[in-house]
């Protein structure tokens, strides 16, 4: 069944309006920071009056509209956008101490980072906003229980100002006096103290992206999970069928007697739709394959409007062949690492069609007395284009 965007985003603002935090968790290409970017644009100038988001996917360019759906959040609202990688710490999300030169020498400087700047912001009685949004992308690609540290407590909505158990925050690096910080430094260049007993405000939200499959993330711990609604996002066959302009309906079932009649387009909607059934089978649903590695095919082979040029058929299996070589096949190499013999189970390299070329084969010397149990490398674009929709239609059966 085809996830609705408008569904996801008003899955969002329920969370949001329930006092959750939300992880949009899913396969590379399945849309995840896409949708938080446009909602992320959506949020930066509403409307005033405005009582929520439409969206509209006819409209390509600004698929976001107003008014539809109610936003729980307090508006105008502050957003702001932060990728975690390798490299991010708790110095650049939460607090950490800068060098600074004087005529004294040097000394070490309090900097806000983006989670407690977003508190500073909503405590300043002279700031427009009401609430802030973070959007945090690639959440598990940073070492997340660290960035966060001990203000992981403070997703949790029940320990903020307003909630059951208020905390106060913990600011031990900085120095108090009069009930007073000293100097914090914000984003910006603007600089404010905290006082003594400060409690975390309860309009922040979090929207975070994550990706099921990357070797090089670190899993976020259960701790830091349970504080966030889990949305899925799932590869959308549908929204592949959108692109092209295909009517599923009019799709058949392969077998070997219609093989011959699919279309660039609908071959690549079965293709997908097999490999990720096979994947989930072998590998978990988690390692499928996302409908954004395919959207590099062009849309359609007759041009919406008069200034579009309209692609040849031939043209678009050519696309479907590169994009395998350039985009799937090396997803399936990473996923198949180690499983030789389950990758060419996949591509029925054992079963090829009875007659003609097949573009995925056994390695075998030049001399042919020695066959290896391995594919031998190929390149599918540069193959003739009979071989191309042989090979494909095959593999999508």
């Amino acid at each position: 069944m085809r996830w609705s965007v408008a569904d996801k985003i008003d899955d969002i603002f329920a969370s949001w309006g329930a006092g959750r935090n939300v992880l949009l968790y899913g396969p590379p290409a399945t849309g995840k920071t896409r949708l938080i970017s446009q909602l992320f644009q959506s949020l930066q100038e509403p409307p005033e009056g405005s009582r929520g988001i439409l969206f509209d996917p006819s409209d390509a360019a600004s698929p976001f509209s107003r008014p539809k759906q109610p936003i729980t959040i307090p508006l105008p609202a502050k957003v702001v956008w932060t990728t975690f990688h390798q490299s991010y710490g708790y110095e650049d999300f939460v607090l950490g101490l800068r060098p600074a030169m004087d005529a004294e020498g040097t000394r070490l400087e309090p900097w806000a980072g983006v989670f407690l700047d977003a508190a500073i912001e909503l405590a300043d009685d002279d700031s427009k906003y009401n609430s802030v949004v973070i959007f945090i992308d690639e959440v598990n690609r940073g070492n997340a229980a660290r960035i966060f540290g001990e203000f992981m407590t403070f997703l949790d909505f029940d320990y903020r100002d307003g909630g059951s158990v208020p905390l106060p925050v913990p600011l031990r690096q900085l120095t108090f006096a009069d009930g007073a910080s000293e100097q914090l430094h914000r984003p910006g260049g603007a600089s404010t103290t905290i006082p003594d007993g400060f409690t975390f405000p309860r309009h922040v939200y979090v929207v975070a992206t994550m990706n099921s499959v990357d070797r090089a993330a670190v899993p976020i711990d259960s701790a830091l999970a349970r504080r966030f609604d889990r949305i899925e996002m799932r590869p959308d066959l549908d929204a592949l069928a959108g692109h092209w302009g295909l009517d599923t309906t009019a799709i058949p079932t392969p077998t070997e007697d219609n093989l011959e009649t699919l279309d660039p387009f609908q071959t690549a909607y079965l293709l997908l739709d097999r490999l990720n059934v096979v994947i989930a089978s072998d590998l978990g649903s988690e390692f499928e394959l996302g409908h954004g590695l395919l959207t590099p095919i062009p849309a359609t082979v007759t041009p919406a409007d008069e200034s579009e040029q309209p692609i040849s058929e031939t043209d678009a299996w050519r696309s479907l062949s590169k994009t395998w070589d350039d985009v799937l096949f090396p997803q399936l190499e990473d996923r198949y690492s180690g499983r030789p013999e389950q990758l060419m189970q996949l591509l029925h390299v054992d079963t090829a069609p009875p007659t003609g070329d097949y573009a995925w084969t056994l390695r075998a010397s030049k001399s042919g007395t020695a066959q290896a149990r391995a594919l031998a490398p190929v390149r599918t674009s540069e193959l003739p284009l009979d071989t191309i929709k042989r090979s494909f239609r095959w593999l999508a059966r």
